[in-house]
């Protein structure tokens, strides 16, 4: 048995290219700390966050849409498949010149740190009078300074038990220890049940942003995830971003390497960001190092959908360097080294006489010559899609007048529902505007009574983004210039 229903197929490749939305909230996705698992639930302030599901790179994540943009999340927690550990070839002891030995034993990070113990202090491990304080960001902030006391290791708060442990022996004033950590993740078991949650979920929603480093399996599970919301009629964009470079790392290196993973993928849904940049987090305040998507992601979902957030009108991003205290090339700036945006990935960049960094362009990961190339154009159809649709759903089943010769939708009934639609259109899309035009036809065709389907015809004329303005430029001599009589 089938239900009435409408059915729609969005058609690529027809260009030939070689409002903010009130109530539709960005939506976050992956692990944390705690709070009920595949549960979507919204929030308006970081503390309501935090204290529903502690802390990880996806509250964090989450954090900075509400702190930087002010927009409402939702928030929806993924399984945990693999724990947050310690990276065993980080640690680095080089700069601990007393006796004691010491190693970092956590075993449950909840996010990716840079760990830094300072030791302020010196004297003898068990003994009162050895201070410290301690950095999660490489050591661009620094806790108060702790005592040790006669404890044996250091556990430092909130981070999931992350922990160096001190053998027996001296401490000397200045010694530092450092080590890295990465975040506990989801696997695609658990992320797919995390977006068949949200697909579920009443709310009002417009992207979602997947926290957690998308590999070619994971990219897989949410392009079908996000093709069965599709289907049930709730279009959306999903963002998310690859793993970040390792520690040095070349720029070479990285790009073949997510080169290999996913030249061959392709989706005109997704958008892929690539490369990390450090910002200042909304929950602590802290410089963490961080995957673009967290900055370029929640500025997607904050503007109208029109809008290319690559257009400098919107200004630098807020709180987000790509470079050390000194200016130099510190994570990937593409109007440095260019080359992943060439790879379909979005990317940061600068621009010259301009301070601040910006996005290069809010590309979609989609396969050459699709007409989906940068984000605003998925944003746009999926507006036009939902709004069709639920203007034709309101014509399913009722009564239409069919011509008694021919048997096909009277004249004046094809208009009515074309007036309908269009108008659903105009409303949505061309009030602002964010296309350039858009149309509903319906076919005159229709043998209704034998087959009980309309068929239509839905075009939507974009708006239209320069992405190069050439011009020339001289020196001018007035005294050369002829003169009319």
């Amino acid at each position: 048995m089938t239900q009435p229903s409408v059915t729609q197929t969005e058609l690529d490749g027809a260009l030939g290219i070689l409002p903010p939305s009130a109530g539709k909230i960005p939506v976050f996705v992956g692990v944390a700390d705690s709070g009920t698992v595949n549960a979507p639930a919204t929030f308006a302030r970081v503390k309501d966050l935090t204290a529903a599901f502690g802390g990880g790179p996806t509250v964090e994540a989450a954090a900075r849409s509400i702190g930087v943009h002010g927009q409402p999340v939702c928030f929806v927690r993924a399984t945990t498949a693999t724990a947050g550990a310690y990276v065993t070839s980080s640690i680095d002891v080089s700069g601990v010149t007393g006796t004691s030995v010491i190693a970092a034993t956590g075993s449950a990070a909840n996010d990716d740190y840079e760990v830094v113990i300072l030791f302020i202090t010196g004297g003898t491990r068990g003994v009162a009078g050895i201070t410290y304080k301690y950095s999660l960001d490489g050591g661009r902030t620094y806790s108060p300074t702790q005592a040790l006391g006669t404890a044996t290791s250091i556990v430092i708060p909130s981070s999931g038990s992350v922990t160096a442990t001190l053998a027996a022996g001296t401490i000397v004033a200045g010694d530092v220890v450092t080590f890295r950590t990465a975040a506990p993740i989801w696997d695609t078991t658990g992320l797919t049940a995390a977006l068949t949650a949200l697909q579920a979920w009443i709310g009002t929603w417009k992207d979602v942003r997947i926290v957690g480093d998308i590999n070619g399996a994971a990219f897989d599970a949410i392009e079908t995830a996000m093709s069965t919301m599709d289907a049930a009629g709730k279009p959306r964009a999903w963002i998310g971003n690859t793993r970040m470079p390792l520690l040095a790392e070349s720029e070479a290196t990285y790009k073949s390497a997510l080169d290999t993973i996913f030249s061959a993928k392709a989706t005109n849904r997704g958008d892929l960001h690539a490369g990390a940049c450090e910002y200042v987090s909304s929950v602590n305040g802290r410089r963490y190092r961080r995957p673009v998507a967290d900055v370029l992601g929640a500025l997607q979902m904050s503007v109208s959908e029109e809008v290319n957030i690559a257009w400098l009108g919107l200004g630098a991003l807020v709180g987000v360097t790509i470079t050390d205290d000194n200016g130099n090339p510190k994570h990937h700036n593409e109007s440095v080294n260019p080359g992943l945006d060439d790879s379909r990935f979005s990317v940061l960049r600068t621009w010259e006489g301009r301070a601040g960094v910006y996005a290069n362009k809010p590309r979609i990961f989609s396969a050459e010559g699709s007409d989906f190339d940068i984000a605003p154009k998925r944003e746009v159809m999926n507006i036009a899609k939902i709004a069709v649709r639920s203007y034709l759903e309101m014509r399913l089943n009722a009564p239409i007048l069919v011509d008694t010769t021919t048997g096909y939708i009277l004249e004046e009934e094809a208009v009515d529902i074309e007036t309908g639609a269009n108008a659903a259109l105009s409303a949505t899309l061309l009030a602002k505007p964010k296309a350039s035009g858009a149309t509903f036809v319906l076919s005159r065709t229709d043998s209704l009574l034998s087959t009980k389907t309309m068929n239509g015809q839905t075009r939507i004329v974009p708006l239209a983004y320069a992405e190069a303005i050439v011009s020339d430029i001289a020196f001018e001599n007035p005294a050369l210039q002829v003169v009319a009589v």
